[in-house]
């Protein structure tokens, strides 16, 4: 019989990490990622967990702890918010090279509005960057399922992967399903392999191609399996509108369209924006009259499309370029492709 509790969407996070096997959780704190920690500490003892779970000085000390403990080959995690990877990006950007032995996953929340924080900066953007797979998710139970898979896909590949919940999703409640720790056979031993663990100009020839068909591979992975993060919701008569929507924007669009009852527009999920599953994307695309973008806070998924030509998002203004996507915002982009008339109470339905 499982169990169910009511987490905070960090609190689900947490979970997840402890229920992965991880062993070792650093972090620096930052909202809207202050209770994942913590909460990291309570779940391990509750479950018996060996786990090493620290505070770090700074969220560069936070990353390289954890990067240490995945050199060992054990699971390891380190947490921060989106501000805090500006901090630990030196470390983050080499370690994107090299070939990991034990899963590593970056957790950075994401504060658009801002909330809580000097900027609205996307960390999708960073994943970008560095040529990292990202993950991202809907809703605080989704986000607890995508550790287990970030943390497979990480050993599979040997890289690091992202999970970058927003501040919705860090702060939701919802009911989640706990389990126990999942049986790992792993024990820490470093080896020096210094070709392997430094980042030198020599390194870096062999390493950085070899990171270019990871991608490549994880894209492919993305594409073909897994659906249970990106997948389309059709429409139940003739298309009128197709949304592409990532993140919470995804949980916002489907609960306005329900309650617009609307039947008429299309929307794919994305739970894996980058690299972006761009043959699903594209094939969605070409079957609608009309194509929306939707997702917090830069158009990282729009920057990845090869023809940018028709679609509507935030490199051409029709979705703000600053700011959360709010229900009201949402809605408020809607009307005019749905036909609806600002001001008449419609959009507020």
């Amino acid at each position: 019989m499982s169990t169910k509790a009511i987490l905070l969407g960090n609190e689900a996070i947490a979970r997840g990490i402890v229920e992965s096997g991880c062993l070792v959780a650093s972090a620096y704190p930052g909202t809207p990622s202050s209770e994942i920690l913590p909460a990291v500490a309570k779940f391990a003892d509750e479950l018996g967990s060996p786990m090493a779970v620290e505070w770090g000085v700074n969220e560069k000390v936070a990353f390289e702890m954890a990067l240490a403990a995945s050199f060992t080959g054990v699971r390891s995690c380190a947490v921060m918010k989106q501000v805090g990877l500006n901090v630990a990006a030196d470390p983050f950007m080499s370690a994107a090279h090299f070939d990991l032995k034990g899963g590593m996953l970056l957790v950075t929340s994401d504060d658009p509005g801002p909330h809580s924080s000097q900027t609205e900066q996307d960390s999708r953007y960073f994943a970008m960057f560095a040529k990292v797979p990202c993950f991202d998710p809907a809703t605080g139970a989704e986000a607890k399922e995508m550790v287990f898979d970030a943390f497979d896909l990480s050993e599979r590949f040997g890289i690091i992967t992202m999970l970058r919940p927003s501040v919705r999703v860090d702060h939701c409640r919802q009911s989640v399903e706990l389990g126990e720790i999942r049986a790992r056979d792993e024990k820490a031993k470093f080896v020096k392999e210094p070709s392997r663990w430094v980042c030198l100009p020599a390194s870096v020839k062999i390493n950085h191609p070899r990171l270019n068909r990871k991608v490549e591979d994880i894209r492919t992975a993305f594409e073909t399996e897994f659906s249970k993060y990106n997948y389309e919701v059709p429409a139940k008569k003739e298309s009128v509108l197709g949304i592409v929507a990532s993140g919470v924007s995804f949980s916002v669009v489907m609960d306005i369209l329900k309650g617009w009852g609307r039947e008429d527009v299309s929307v794919l999920k994305i739970g894996t924006p980058h690299p972006l599953p761009l043959n699903m994307v594209t094939e969605f695309m070409e079957r609608q009259p009309k194509v929306l973008f939707l997702e917090e806070t830069y158009p990282v998924m729009e920057l990845q499309l090869p023809d940018r030509t028709g679609i509507l998002g935030r490199w051409n203004g029709v979705v703000p370029r600053a700011g959360e996507l709010l229900p009201e915002v949402i809605a408020s982009i809607l009307t005019p492709f749905l036909g609806i008339e600002a001001g008449t109470g419609a959009e507020d339905a």
